[in-house]
């Protein structure tokens, strides 16, 4: 009996830490990023600003070209994320490889932590600016499906675009390339 009583203890004890681990919160593992992770700092979250304001100051006959990278990028979108109320991702890394914005970070679905990627093309509309479409994107080792990636698309270009489109005030974008670490923009100044 004394045997029997023991066993029922531990059981009970071993159900307890089961039950009370499986409602805590739990990690995933995720995507990896492409490459090493990318600083953020004020400096280069202002930078962007910069670059645009001196590319309509000084343009070349009428034309401009920007030149992004992923430090200026990362810091952007993490102060822009840093603004937001209950922002659905944290510690962002924006990189810029074979035409396409990679962004990385971690999100929360109930008590799942995991790291998501978001890999975005680019496009250039009729009227010159920047358009997003979400090429792919995971939460964790899970694909998000495609009726969601349409409804992401939407809200990234409602979002991100919207504060790029702001700086990029006053110039109609003709082509966006990304290579190697950088986004290059190039367009022209639109007449006053």
């Amino acid at each position: 009996m004394r045997y029997i009583t023991r066993v029922l203890a531990i059981s009970a004890v071993f159900s307890v830490l089961v039950a009370s681990s499986l409602a805590c919160a739990m990690t995933v593992a995720g995507p990896t990023p492409p490459g090493s992770p990318i600083p953020i700092s004020t400096d280069a979250a202002g930078q962007l600003a910069t670059i645009w304001k001196e590319a309509k100051v000084n343009p070349t006959n009428g034309q401009f070209s920007v030149v992004i990278n992923e430090t200026q990028l990362t810091s952007f979108l993490a102060y822009k994320l840093a603004d937001w109320k209950d922002a659905p991702l944290t510690n962002p890394q924006a990189y810029l490889r074979d035409n396409k914005i990679e962004i990385y970070g971690t999100a929360s679905a109930g008590t799942i932590t995991t790291t998501v990627s978001v890999a975005f093309s680019t496009t250039v509309t009729a009227d010159g600016a920047i358009a997003l479409q979400v090429a792919s994107a995971n939460f964790g080792p899970v694909p998000i499906p495609p009726d969601l990636l349409t409804r992401l698309s939407l809200l990234v270009n409602e979002g991100l675009t919207g504060s790029l489109s702001e700086m990029a005030t006053g110039f109609k974008i003709t082509s966006v390339v990304i290579l190697d670490g950088q986004m290059t923009i190039v367009g022209a100044v639109a007449k006053q």
